[in-house]
């Protein structure tokens, strides 16, 4: 074979080899190109999934408290004055018995009513607390420690270091209501004698610490079914706020809030 014909056969192999590999260099540039593209609008879906989840458990959570604060009102406004008429009732009646009997049944019916009243208003504060919205957050948790305080089961204690500054009215409530639903959990489950709650305010985030000496748990398996831990998390994330939670079988439970104002 002439050296001329061997030489363009040469050519035409290393040409084809080129083209070879650049069409492999495109094709594979192309698949992480499209991978690229891909992975981008399975994020942005997820985003999006996500965002709307936020926006229906947000809109839950508002129709939630909207309930709340009508049942708090129709408490206070109308239970509760019913509740005190009829006390006011009784104490005439007692004042008229002429036999000691009758005073002593109107005295124990008061009595009664006493407590119907202090529980009404109690609910009320639970669903609505009004010093929340007049006084901020730290003083309606400070009045949350104080109740619970007076039920006599654990003894509650409340720190605040910081400037406490007033934000977000939702944001407030929104962690109000986490705060109420742990201090609720270690008073229904975790058998401990104290819980301690401290808050500490910057000038642009909230850090709030709430611990018990209870019988703690297991976290990983409180996870995978306890479905309060999971709607705490949730309402964290309604307000961009970091909820972390630390717990171990006999030495307690410890949960941390965190959020930008």
């Amino acid at each position: 074979m002439p050296e001329t014909g061997v030489a363009d056969i040469t050519i035409v192999y290393y040409i084809g080899s080129l083209g070879m590999i650049i069409l492999a260099v495109s094709v594979f540039f192309f698949f992480v190109a499209y991978q690229k593209r891909l992975l981008k609008k399975e994020l942005e879906l997820s985003r999006v999934k996500s965002e709307q989840q936020k926006e229906i458990l947000r809109n839950t959570i508002l129709a939630q408290e909207k309930e709340r604060k009508r049942i708090a009102r129709d408490l206070h406004d109308e239970v509760g004055a019913m509740l005190s008429v009829v006390k006011l009732n009784v104490g005439q009646i007692e004042k008229k018995a002429d036999s000691e009997k009758y005073k002593l049944l109107a005295g124990e019916t008061k009595s009664y009513l006493d407590d119907v009243i202090t529980q009404v208003r109690r609910i009320s504060r639970d669903l609505l607390p009004p010093s929340l919205e007049k006084l901020g957050l730290s003083f309606a948790i400070q009045e949350l420690a104080n109740w619970v305080n007076k039920s006599g089961q654990i003894k509650a204690d409340y720190w605040s270091s910081g400037e406490t500054v007033r934000f977000d009215s939702k944001k407030e409530l929104a962690v109000f209501r986490i705060v109420q639903e742990l201090l609720n959990n270690t008073l229904k489950h975790a058998e401990a004698s104290q819980i301690s709650i401290k808050t500490k305010f910057s000038d642009s985030t909230l850090a709030i610490a709430v611990s018990d000496n209870g019988k703690g748990f297991n976290l990983n398996e409180k996870m995978e079914t306890g479905l309060g831990l999971k709607n705490l998390e949730s309402r964290s994330s309604v307000v961009n706020a970091k909820f972390k939670l630390k717990s171990n079988p006999g030495k307690g439970t410890t949960a941390i809030i965190f959020l930008h104002l």
